[in-house]
């Protein structure tokens, strides 16, 4: 009996309920609506591509149910901006309830036309709100930017500026015989997977006010330091006399892939004050070729900042290869050297490590080996040409210290001492005032590379500093 009643009671309660309808007669007193926002604001455009999503709140600031007369975009069919209104793709929309001391979302994309300009420009709008005693706006704001849109192309000899910026989608190739020069500022973006493969020769010119930059499509703050948003550059077997200058290469999956290059007497690869950071994979990736660095920072990637793999011959001058990622778990050492690959019947196979040479260099990160050395001996025993330096250089490393001890591979060296950088984990490898670093390096090192990747002489006080940062001491 008495669970009989309490159905009965439960069942009168629910259809109480449903027939007690809302009816939303009300719509809206002097004090108006209330909104979270009262400008949406979108970082730079690119024209022809669509803009990621902004939102705001809406708010009902009373007691009783309200009805809004009308939700609308203030231009209309020919507004840049597209509105989806608490679920409703639409830009314009009449009646909207809203519950008592409640709230809706206003969702907002764009996309701009190109405008036949060089320099950015503004686009803007505003969604209006109208309720029986008042109209109300939230403005809309964009800055526009017209774009070179490059897609599937093959590039005979050329120069990139920085007029425009280029968009890349799927991949660039340049073509075998042709030189790519990339001018002073200029800035190529990438639309996610695409890649510049280089089968000819590149050469980037950026200087210390005007680097060259390589990075994603999208400029929103959100997606500064986002790590795989595109491919990599990829110098291929056969392509001779690159130079990177002052480049600075972000957010890819691969930062630069240099494949057989720099061999059989050809030039090496030349990087010099080039960062490259927010990497998922690898920041530079070498096999069997020959790079000389210097004022280089490799930083904030996925796997190894730098691995220079299956032999070779690489130099580098004040670099500093760091590696605090905290995007996942890495479990590659921020520098790996190794002189091996496995061949298609698996079968390992060698090549010579001619030199790979780190003087005045920091090697550090989070792990406690930031150096990884992975060495096979040839089929059929023998051994293979394995030689490799730090010379005058902060390491850190696990190696026992006999290993350390062995001057052929290691000279004056600061070993497991905190380089002190001033901000690691936000990028900024500069160094503190009581790093261990200062004054630590070659004096004749210092001399040939005598000004840092920000222009300040190495050579003005009691030594060069270790790393790509010559640290200045407020007068």
């Amino acid at each position: 009996m008495f669970r009989l009643i309490k159905i009965l009671l439960i069942i009168a309660a629910i259809a109480s309920v449903w027939g007690c309808e809302r009816d939303y007669m009300f719509r809206g007193g002097s004090e108006g609506l209330y909104f979270s926002s009262d400008t949406v604001m979108f970082d730079t455009i690119f024209t022809s591509i669509g803009s990621t999503t902004q939102h705001f709140r809406v708010y009902n600031p009373y007691s009783s149910d309200l009805t809004i007369d009308a939700i609308t975009l203030a231009g209309g069919d020919n507004s840049k901006f597209r509105l989806n209104i608490n679920g409703f793709p639409e830009n314009s929309l009449r009646d909207m309830p809203m519950r008592a001391n409640d709230s809706i979302f206003i969702f907002v994309e764009l996309t701009i036309d190109p405008s036949g300009t060089s320099t950015p420009f503004v686009v803007t709008d505003s969604i209006l709100f109208y309720t029986r005693e008042r109209v109300q706006s939230v403005k809309l704001i964009a800055y526009g930017q017209d774009v070179v849109l490059l897609r599937k192309e093959w590039l005979k000899t050329q120069r990139f500026t920085k007029q425009k910026p280029y968009l890349i989608y799927d991949y660039v190739v340049v073509d075998s015989t042709e030189t790519l020069t990339i001018e002073p500022g200029a800035r190529l973006h990438f639309h996610k997977n695409a890649s510049l493969i280089v089968l000819g020769t590149l050469e980037v010119k950026g200087t210390k006010e005007e680097p060259v930059t390589f990075m994603g499509s999208r400029l929103e703050e959100w997606y500064a330091d986002k790590p795989g948003q595109w491919g990599y550059i990829h110098l291929m077997p056969g392509s001779k006399n690159h130079s990177i200058e002052y480049a600075h290469i972000k957010n890819g999956t691969m930062g630069i892939v240099v494949d057989s290059v720099g061999i059989n007497e050809t030039e090496p690869v030349y990087l010099s004050n080039t960062r490259i950071e927010h990497i998922a994979k690898q920041g530079l990736l070498a096999q069997t070729s020959s790079i000389v660095a210097n004022n280089c920072i490799f930083g904030d990637c996925g796997s190894a900042s730098v691995a220079l793999t299956v032999g070779g011959k690489y130099e580098f001058y004040h670099c500093t290869i760091a590696n605090y990622f905290r995007w996942a778990y890495r479990s590659a050492p921020a520098l790996l050297l190794s002189n091996y690959y496995t061949d298609k019947e698996g079968v390992t196979r060698t090549k010579d490590l001619e030199s790979a040479l780190f003087a005045n260099c920091i090697i550090y990160g989070r792990a406690e080996n930031e150096i990884g050395l992975d060495f096979r001996r040839p089929k059929g025993g023998g051994l293979d040409v394995i030689n490799y330096r730090f010379d005058h250089s902060l390491i850190r490393s696990a190696a026992n210290n006999d290993a350390l001890a062995n001057t052929t591979f290691y000279r004056n060296v600061i070993v497991n001492k905190d380089p002190k950088f001033i901000a690691p984990f936000d990028f900024n490898f500069q160094l503190d005032t009581l790093s261990v670093a200062k004054d630590a390096g070659d004096v004749a090192v210092g001399r040939r590379f005598p000004k840092d990747i920000s222009g300040n002489s190495r050579i003005d006080d009691g030594g060069p500093d270790l790393g790509a940062y010559e640290r200045k001491e407020k007068q």
